[in-house]
């Protein structure tokens, strides 16, 4: 029995059947007539998905959790997730451009790195740097040490 997802008589396939199109239609991010080109569909592919009533159920659930002033919280964050993820071809791009600059590239890794949570300190954490202090504890032991010089200043009024 073959695991392998088989395309259809149109070439349209179970990979087209994706969330992402619905998010960003309920999103307003990409329009109707762009769809096609972006998702790498046909015109008749594109009406045949739309006529799916599991397309429409999908882009139904997708609309829902965009609409409503209380959920713009989670509209902003969603958006986003959508188009950081539209973005990372480029960042794939500066990563393996071989004219570009080092620096460039190194950095593309680094933020890689944190979009895939793969950082040390992630954002939001305990102990993820930033500004800080340094403390010198000196213990008495007998020993003669030479420490530096007390200024002593006044205290104004």
């Amino acid at each position: 029995m073959s695991t392998e997802l088989t395309e259809l008589e149109d070439g349209l396939s179970f990979t087209h059947l994706s969330p992402t199109i619905c998010a960003e239609l309920a999103a307003g991010l990409i329009s109707i007539p762009d769809v096609p080109d972006k998702y790498d569909m046909s015109a008749a592919q594109w009406a045949r998905l739309m006529a799916s009533p599991f397309f429409v159920s999908m882009l139904k659930e997708a609309g829902q959790k965009f609409k409503g002033d209380l959920n713009s919280a989670n509209r902003i964050t969603l958006k986003s997730e959508i188009m950081l993820e539209d973005s990372l071809p480029i960042l794939d791009t500066i990563i393996h451009n071989g004219d570009g600059s080092t620096q460039s590239r190194l950095d593309g890794i680094k933020q890689l790195s944190v979009l895939a949570g793969r950082t040390q300190n992630k954002v939001g954490e305990k102990g993820g740097g930033g500004a800080g202090f340094a403390v010198n504890i000196h213990i008495n032991t007998g020993e003669e040490v030479v420490s530096a010089p007390v200024i002593e200043i006044a205290a104004e009024d």
